[in-house]
Protein backbone atom coordinates (compact mmCIF):
# COMPACT_ATOMS: atom_id res chain seq x y z
CA UNK A 1 0.00 0.00 0.00
CA UNK A 2 1.46 3.35 -0.97
CA UNK A 3 1.39 6.57 1.05
CA UNK A 4 -1.41 8.15 -0.99
CA UNK A 5 -3.83 5.28 -0.29
CA UNK A 6 -2.86 5.29 3.35
CA UNK A 7 -3.63 9.02 3.58
CA UNK A 8 -6.97 8.49 1.83
CA UNK A 9 -7.92 5.70 4.24
CA UNK A 10 -6.71 7.74 7.22
CA UNK A 11 -8.72 10.76 6.12
CA UNK A 12 -11.91 8.73 5.65
CA UNK A 13 -11.37 7.00 8.98
CA UNK A 14 -10.75 10.31 10.73
CA UNK A 15 -13.96 11.78 9.27
CA UNK A 16 -16.06 8.80 10.32
CA UNK A 17 -14.55 8.58 13.78
CA UNK A 18 -14.90 12.31 14.41
CA UNK A 19 -18.54 12.42 13.32
CA UNK A 20 -19.40 9.32 15.37
CA UNK A 21 -17.78 10.72 18.53
CA UNK A 22 -19.46 14.10 18.13
CA UNK A 23 -22.83 12.38 17.74
CA UNK A 24 -22.30 10.37 20.95
CA UNK A 25 -21.06 13.55 22.73
CA UNK A 26 -17.65 11.96 23.42
CA UNK A 27 -15.86 14.75 21.54
CA UNK A 28 -16.58 18.46 21.83
CA UNK A 29 -17.33 20.39 18.68
CA UNK A 30 -14.39 22.67 19.45
CA UNK A 31 -11.95 19.80 18.90
CA UNK A 32 -14.02 18.14 16.19
CA UNK A 33 -13.41 21.08 13.86
CA UNK A 34 -9.66 20.59 14.18
CA UNK A 35 -9.91 16.84 13.62
CA UNK A 36 -12.11 17.39 10.57
CA UNK A 37 -9.47 19.78 9.23
CA UNK A 38 -6.81 17.10 9.78
CA UNK A 39 -9.01 14.57 7.97
CA UNK A 40 -9.47 17.02 5.10
CA UNK A 41 -5.70 17.54 4.83
CA UNK A 42 -5.14 13.79 4.78
CA UNK A 43 -7.74 13.37 2.05
CA UNK A 44 -6.29 16.22 0.00
CA UNK A 45 -2.76 14.83 0.34
CA UNK A 46 -4.04 11.43 -0.70
CA UNK A 47 -5.97 12.80 -3.66
CA UNK A 48 -3.37 15.34 -4.78
CA UNK A 49 0.09 14.05 -3.80
CA UNK A 50 1.70 16.47 -6.25
CA UNK A 51 0.88 19.37 -3.91
CA UNK A 52 2.84 17.76 -1.08
CA UNK A 53 5.67 16.92 -3.46
CA UNK A 54 5.82 20.53 -4.67
CA UNK A 55 5.92 21.78 -1.06
CA UNK A 56 8.70 19.30 -0.33
CA UNK A 57 10.64 20.52 -3.36
CA UNK A 58 10.04 24.16 -2.39
CA UNK A 59 11.46 23.60 1.11
CA UNK A 60 14.20 21.36 -0.27
CA UNK A 61 13.00 18.29 1.61
CA UNK A 62 12.59 14.74 0.43
CA UNK A 63 9.01 13.53 0.10
CA UNK A 64 9.00 11.35 3.28
CA UNK A 65 10.74 14.07 5.26
CA UNK A 66 8.16 16.61 4.12
CA UNK A 67 5.28 14.37 5.19
CA UNK A 68 6.93 13.82 8.56
CA UNK A 69 7.74 17.51 9.03
CA UNK A 70 4.24 18.75 8.23
CA UNK A 71 2.63 15.98 10.27
CA UNK A 72 4.73 16.67 13.34
CA UNK A 73 4.13 20.40 13.03
CA UNK A 74 0.39 19.83 12.94
CA UNK A 75 0.52 17.45 15.90
CA UNK A 76 2.57 19.97 17.89
CA UNK A 77 0.21 22.87 17.20
CA UNK A 78 -2.87 20.83 18.06
CA UNK A 79 -1.33 19.34 21.19
CA UNK A 80 -0.26 22.76 22.40
CA UNK A 81 -3.80 24.08 21.94
CA UNK A 82 -5.25 21.14 23.85
CA UNK A 83 -2.72 21.66 26.65
CA UNK A 84 -3.70 25.32 26.98
CA UNK A 85 -7.37 24.36 27.08
CA UNK A 86 -6.78 21.68 29.72
CA UNK A 87 -4.84 24.15 31.84
CA UNK A 88 -7.73 26.62 31.72
CA UNK A 89 -10.22 23.92 32.66
CA UNK A 90 -8.02 22.73 35.54
CA UNK A 91 -7.80 26.23 36.97
CA UNK A 92 -11.53 26.69 36.59
CA UNK A 93 -12.19 23.37 38.36
CA UNK A 94 -9.90 24.37 41.25
CA UNK A 95 -11.70 27.71 41.57
CA UNK A 96 -15.14 26.07 41.50
CA UNK A 97 -14.08 23.46 44.08
CA UNK A 98 -12.89 26.22 46.39
CA UNK A 99 -16.17 28.12 45.93
CA UNK A 100 -18.21 25.01 46.76
CA UNK A 101 -16.11 24.37 49.88
CA UNK A 102 -16.62 27.97 51.06
CA UNK A 103 -20.36 27.75 50.43
CA UNK A 104 -20.62 24.46 52.33
CA UNK A 105 -18.71 25.99 55.25
CA UNK A 106 -21.02 29.01 55.29
CA UNK A 107 -24.09 26.77 55.12
CA UNK A 108 -22.85 24.75 58.11
CA UNK A 109 -22.25 27.95 60.07
CA UNK A 110 -25.76 29.21 59.28
CA UNK A 111 -27.32 25.87 60.26
CA UNK A 112 -25.41 25.88 63.57
CA UNK A 113 -26.51 29.46 64.27
CA UNK A 114 -30.09 28.49 63.50
CA UNK A 115 -29.98 25.51 65.84
CA UNK A 116 -28.40 27.61 68.62
CA UNK A 117 -31.03 30.30 68.38
CA UNK A 118 -33.88 27.74 68.30
CA UNK A 119 -35.49 29.80 65.58
CA UNK A 120 -37.95 28.13 63.25
CA UNK A 121 -36.88 27.98 59.64
CA UNK A 122 -38.15 30.90 57.64
CA UNK A 123 -40.93 30.31 55.14
CA UNK A 124 -39.38 30.68 51.68
CA UNK A 125 -42.51 32.43 50.40
CA UNK A 126 -42.51 34.91 53.28
CA UNK A 127 -46.19 34.26 54.11
CA UNK A 128 -45.84 32.68 57.52
CA UNK A 129 -47.64 29.58 58.70
CA UNK A 130 -51.46 29.82 58.73
CA UNK A 131 -53.02 29.34 62.15
CA UNK A 132 -54.36 25.87 62.82
CA UNK A 133 -57.76 25.05 64.29
CA UNK A 134 -59.80 27.65 62.47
Amino acid sequence: MNAERLMLLGGCGAFLLTVAWVRTRELREKYAVTWLAVATLLLLCGLFPAVLESLAHRFRLSYPAAVLFFSLTGIYVFSFGVSVSLTRHHRQNVRLTQDVALLEHRLRQLEEALVKSNAAPADPCGQGVPPTGE
